[in-house]
């Protein structure tokens, strides 16, 4: 995961600032507004609104008040967006479910999904820092972000500390998935565009200032480039009968031109 100052915000298109929590700017336009119209909401997540409708329909999604969407229907919105490319949907409202405990558990007390939302950006942020993957180093960013939750009954604590590791590797599983199809449809394109893919090579190699290694190389070719030009110019004149200079008079090589006139069989002229 990418270490930025910016992050999307899980469910959304949205970037957020690190320093922020998560809901943070939904909250804002929530306080502008007085509630999302559906068409907002749609802008904010980038569903369809048949999708959001088809949500609230099979009950995964309160009903909105007077056709605005308050933070309890747009956080459980998020996370149902965050969640269902691993997730079935019916699932994920189950999983809800499983960490609000039951309705007889003292309801205001319960977890609400903005907070819920608010801990899987923070733990998602945390992970991205700490950059471990593991389940031990998943479950300790948990711990570290929800240490200040205090649930309605002793297992409440529990139920949300299941729930958020699944949820982090359920981010973490959409994030690869993504990241995987960009580069197949990445490898589909060049196979249907083999001289695009030669073209971009070539500039891309054009781009690069050579290293060491490659200056040596280069200097070699020339030095020896400069040898064989030298030999091909004496034996130019051996064959038109051209006297042959006297020592003192030819230029005298240097010494890796010297050790590169000594050519391999496959490189010398017919006579």
């Amino acid at each position: 995961m990418p270490d930025s100052l910016q992050r999307t915000l899980p469910g959304t298109a949205t970037t957020y600032d690190k320093s922020e929590r998560g809901f943070t700017k939904i909250e804002m336009l929530l306080e502008a507004t007085g509630g999302l119209s559906l068409s907002q909401v749609c802008a904010v997540t980038g569903l369809e609104a048949s999708t959001i409708q088809n949500w609230v329909k099979r009950g995964w999604v309160a009903h909105p008040k007077g056709k605005k969407y308050e933070d309890i229907h747009i956080a459980r919105i998020l996370i149902i967006n965050a969640l269902k490319e691993c997730i079935k949907l019916e699932h994920i409202s189950l999983l809800l479910g499983f960490v609000k405990g039951s309705p007889d558990e003292a309801p205001e007390r319960n977890i609400k999904e903005s907070e819920l939302f608010n801990y899987l950006c923070e733990a998602l942020e945390t992970l991205g820092q700490a950059d471990d993957l593991s389940r031990n180093g998943v479950e300790a960013v948990v711990e570290k972000v929800i240490s200040d939750y205090k649930g309605p009954t002793p297992d409440a604590i529990v139920r949300l500390r299941k729930a958020m590791t699944l949820m982090i590797f359920a981010c973490v599983c959409t994030d690869v998935k993504r990241r995987t199809e960009a580069m197949m449809d990445r490898i589909l394109f060049e196979l249907d565009n083999p001289e695009n893919v030669v073209d971009e090579a070539v500039a891309a190699a054009s781009k690069q200032e050579p290293n060491d290694e490659d200056k040596e190389t280069q200097e070699t070719h020339k030095t020896v480039s400069q040898a064989l030009r030298e030999w091909d110019k004496n034996n130019e004149k051996e064959s038109t009968g051209e006297p042959e200079k006297k020592p003192s008079d030819r230029e005298q090589p240097t010494e890796s031109a010297a050790k590169s006139l000594r050519r391999p069989w496959y490189m010398r002229k017919n006579s």
